[in-house]
C-alpha cells in the first residue's frame, strides 16, 4: 500500500516566522498534537509539538521550539517504509513532500490505525499480548495538574492512568487535557546578587535583580477533576485488529490492558501496533 492512499492530504501548516502563544491557539483549535512548519516559500522546515510547547514555556519565538530533523516520505512510497521511519525516529508521524520539499501531506500513526490496520482483516489473527506495554507510569487522583504534567514529561508519554487510593484505575488524562486549563503567563522573579567580601555595602543591603520569566500555568485542582473517566479498555489476547477499531471508533491513541477483575496490566499505545506492521511479510 501506499503513502497517498492514507496520508491526510493538505496539512494545517505554520509559517515562520510565528510566536508560541499563536501555535498553542492554533493546537487548541484543531486538537492536534503536532502541525508542520514551513518557511515562506513553502518548504519544511520541522515540526512544532504541544510537548515542546509545554516545556519551553520561556521561549516566545516558534522557530527555537521547532524540531528540525523529522522524517519525511514522498506520495509512492511504501507504507512499510513509513512505519519503519516512525519506529527509527521514535516520532508518530512523517511528512509527506513533493520534489521541492513543499508539504502535501502527513502521515500520522493514527492515519494507519484507523484506515489501514482497522480494516485489514489478516489482523484479526494477531494478539496484542506480544506488544503491549508491561512497565507504565500512572498517576492518584488526586495528584495536581502541575505535578501530573511533569510525570507526563518525565515519562515521554502521552497519556497516564489514573488510580484510586486502591490503585485501582479510574481515568486517564492526556496532554491535551492539561493543555486545554493552561496558559503561558508572565511572572517576575527575584534573585540576590552576588558579592565579594570587599563589597560591605552590598552584603548590608542584600540587593536583588529583578527579571521576567515566562511559565506554564495550570488551575489549582486535582487530576481526577480533567481526567477522563469512561475508560475504554483492552484485554492481552484482544487482537490487533480489534484493539484498531476501538482506536479508530473512539478517536484514541492508547487503551490500558487490563487483567481478570480489572487488574491495571499495562498500556496498548497505536505506536505498539505499527510494529505489527513493519513484522508483516506483505
Amino acid at each position: 500500500m501506499k503513502v497517498k492512499t492514507i496520508m491526510t492530504k493538505n496539512p494545517v501548516t505554520i509559517t515562520l516566522p510565528a510566536t508560541r502563544n499563536y501555535a498553542i491557539e492554533l493546537f487548541k483549535k484543531y486538537k492536534v498534537r503536532s502541525f508542520p512548519v514551513v518557511n515562506k516559500e513553502g518548504k519544511l522546515v520541522g515540526i512544532i509539538s504541544i510537548k515542546r510547547v509545554l516545556t519551553n514555556p520561556d521561549e516566545e519565538q516558534l522557530a527555537m521550539l521547532v524540531k528540525r530533523d523529522v522524517p519525511t516520505v514522498k506520495e509512492n512510497d511504501d507504507l512499510k517504509k513509513a512505519a519503519k521511519l516512525m519506529l527509527e525516529y521514535d516520532y508518530r508521524r512523517v511528512i509527506v513532500v513533493d520534489e521541492e520539499g513543499k508539504p502535501v501531506g502527513i502521515l500520522t500513526v493514527g492515519d494507519i490505525i484507523r484506515r489501514y490496520l482497522a480494516k485489514t482483516e489478516k489482523y484479526k489473527e494477531i494478539e496484542i499480548e506480544p506488544y503491549y506495554q508491561r512497565h507504565v507510569s500512572i498517576v492518584w487522583k488526586g495528584t495536581p495538574l502541575k505535578a501530573a504534567l511533569k510525570a507526563l514529561l518525565l515519562s515521554n508519554a502521552m497519556a497516564l492512568p489514573v488510580v484510586d487510593d486502591n490503585g485501582e484505575l479510574i481515568g486517564i488524562v492526556d496532554e491535551t487535557d492539561l493543555l486545554k486549563d493552561s496558559e503561558i503567563v508572565r511572572i517576575m522573579k527575584s534573585t540576590e546578587l552576588a558579592a565579594s567580601s570587599e563589597e560591605e555595602w552590598i552584603l548590608e543591603s542584600h540587593p536583588t535583580l529583578l527579571f521576567e520569566k515566562f511559565e506554564l500555568q495550570l488551575p489549582n485542582k486535582p487530576v481526577e477533576e480533567i481526567m477522563t473517566k469512561e475508560v475504554i479498555i483492552a484485554t492481552p489476547h484482544m487482537t490487533v485488529y480489534d484493539v484498531a477499531r476501538k482506536m479508530a471508533k473512539h478517536h484514541i491513541e492508547q487503551l490500558p490492558v487490563i487483567r481478570g477483575e480489572g487488574e491495571l496490566v499495562g498500556l496498548i499505545r497505536d505506536f505498539d501496533l505499527i510494529k505489527v506492521l513493519v513484522k508483516s511479510k506483505c
